[in-house]
C-alpha cells in the first residue's frame, strides 16, 4: 500500500480548482509536481483536523483529473463533524482516475489545520 498526502496543514477555506492549477495549499498526485500518474483500481481518504484548543471542524473534497489540467470533483465531500481536537473523517473511491488532491470547504476552530492522505 502505498499513502499520498493530498493536502497538509491548510488552516482556510481554499477555492476548486481551476483548469490548470491545483487548489492553492493542495499537492496532490498531479503532474505539475512531476508525478507519474498512479491510476489505482480503489482509495481510501483520511483526514485530521486539529487545532490548539477547543473544538474543531471541516468539510474536505477530493478531486480528480486524467490529464492533471482539467479537476472534477470525486464523489462526496469528507464531512468532520465538531469536536474536540483532533477530529477525522474517511471517504473511499472505486474509480481508477490518474491524478488526485483535495481542498478544504469549509475549517473552523481555534489554530484548526486540515491534512488529507489517500491510500491505494
Amino acid at each position: 500500500m502505498t499513502t499520498y498526502v493530498l493536502c497538509q496543514n491548510v488552516a482556510a477555506i481554499q477555492a476548486a480548482p481551476a483548469n490548470g492549477a491545483l487548489p492553492v495549499g493542495s499537492v496532490g498526485v498531479n503532474p505539475a509536481a512531476g508525478q507519474a500518474p498512479i491510476n489505482p483500481q480503489t482509495q481510501t481518504f483520511h483526514a485530521v483536523v486539529s487545532g490548539t484548543s477547543g473544538n474543531v471542524s471541516a468539510t474536505i473534497q477530493p478531486v480528480v483529473s486524467n490529464d492533471g489540467v482539467n479537476w472534477l470533483i470525486y464523489g462526496s465531500a469528507i464531512v468532520i463533524a465538531a469536536g474536540a481536537t483532533p477530529q477525522q473523517g474517511s471517504g473511499t473511491g472505486s474509480s481508477p482516475w490518474q491524478y488526485y488532491s483535495a481542498y478544504v470547504t469549509a475549517i473552523s476552530g481555534t489554530g484548526a489545520k486540515v491534512t488529507v492522505t489517500m491510500a491505494v
